[in-house]
């Protein structure tokens, strides 16, 4: 989804190219108005980890837990880059991270072994506090990335310049606190980037449902109203990982929950101010209520 810079700030935003066929390299990047014209290139950074931008396992736990040599750089959360002997190269996620012990999000396709080697894989830049001077969406920012084995690699970030930035109504720990308070074996067994994956995925639900209604979730006066939303968009998330309540077809229970889910949704919003022109002035027909009817067959 689309990043959002407050207006008039430096923006930091960070690129994470998962779908590469080699580590990257080096990188450019071109940020452009809504028009396509050209406003600055800030450098790009290549994160680099370890010693000298490498991190070698050095032992082996299992395919998801292992120590590395030297982790400087490395952060729960963090993706990397990670290439084994079998000849896997692909991006990971740090679930988990003490001293020099690693846990990854889900196993990798390649084999861990102490063969294995880490890179960094995200790259970052800062568009400047001056070229974010006018309110807009749709600006965006165009990367050029050069992997180790010479190939180059088009992408693109979109961009929104915004009054507030949107608060994200589902974090890890309230994913942890109803996971302990229905499912708790299953809590008991996942890490906190098990946690942060179903927070992110229903968080990012409830702005995609918001920006497909034309309710740009940057221009909602009081965000706190999606809280309601956020623990149904979590039931829905826990229920593509096989957690339903017992006693549910959970094809039925999925439908049930998204049905839901736009209803609350509707509701939250109703009588709460949208900043639809983004003046930052609350005009009346911004204020909108939430009707409904029952429909009836003759």
């Amino acid at each position: 989804m689309a990043i959002d810079i407050v207006q008039n700030t430096a923006g930091s935003l960070i690129f994470i190219p998962e779908d590469l066929a080699s580590r990257p390299s080096s990188c450019t990047a071109s940020f452009r108005k809504p028009s396509g014209d050209e406003l600055e290139t800030p450098s790009v950074a290549v994160a680099s980890i370890g010693s000298g931008g490498v991190s070698s396992v050095s032992s082996v736990t299992n395919q998801t837990q292992f120590s590395v040599d030297n982790a400087t750089g490395i952060t729960s959360g963090a993706f990397l880059w990670m290439e084994t002997a079998d000849g896997w190269a692909g991006a990971v996620r740090v679930s988990e991270i003490t001293t020099t012990a690693i846990t990854l999000e889900s196993m990798p396709p390649g084999t861990v072994d102490t063969a294995a080697k880490l890179y960094g894989l995200a790259m970052t830049c800062t568009v400047s506090a001056s070229k974010t001077d006018t309110r807009d969406q749709n600006y965006r920012i165009d990367y050029t990335v050069t992997s180790a084995d010479g190939s180059v690699t088009h992408r693109r970030q979109m961009v929104n310049v915004v009054a507030m930035v949107f608060a994200e109504p589902v974090t890890s720990s309230e994913a942890a606190r109803y996971t302990a308070a229905n499912f708790p074996g299953v809590a008991t067994q996942k890490d906190a980037g098990w946690f942060r994956g179903i927070a992110e995925r229903a968080s990012d639900r409830i702005k995609q449902k918001l920006v497909a209604a034309g309710n740009y979730p940057h221009r909602i006066g009081d965000q706190s109203v999606f809280k309601p939303s956020g623990m149904i968009a979590m039931r829905i998330e826990l229920a593509h990982e096989g957690l339903i309540v017992a006693g549910f077809d959970p094809e039925a229970y999925i439908n049930a929950q998204e049905s839901r889910l736009g209803t609350q949704i509707r509701e939250s919003i109703a009588n709460t101010w949208i900043d639809r022109n983004d003046d930052d002035t609350v005009d009346v027909d911004e204020v909108r209520g939430f009707y409904s009817f029952r429909a009836k067959r003759a």
